[in-house]
């Protein structure tokens, strides 16, 4: 199971290549994780999802919904 430090490190990244859509695309991925069955991976993606709008928060840009 992955550790916060994983997830940091994963948000970080999605929002260096992804920019203003790293919160779609995570948002995405734990939707189609969920759908699969994979719970541990969707938990992981939602994870990460918070992250990334914690950060987009901090910073002061906007979330897409």
């Amino acid at each position: 199971m992955p550790d916060d430090s994983d997830d940091d490190a994963l948000a970080r990244d999605m929002i260096e290549v992804h920019g203003d859509e790293a919160s779609v695309v995570a948002r995405a991925n734990a939707r189609t994780a969920a759908l699969a069955g994979a719970v541990a991976s969707a938990k992981h993606w939602i994870r990460v999802l918070g992250v990334i709008q914690r950060r987009s928060v901090e910073k002061g840009s906007s979330i897409k919904a």
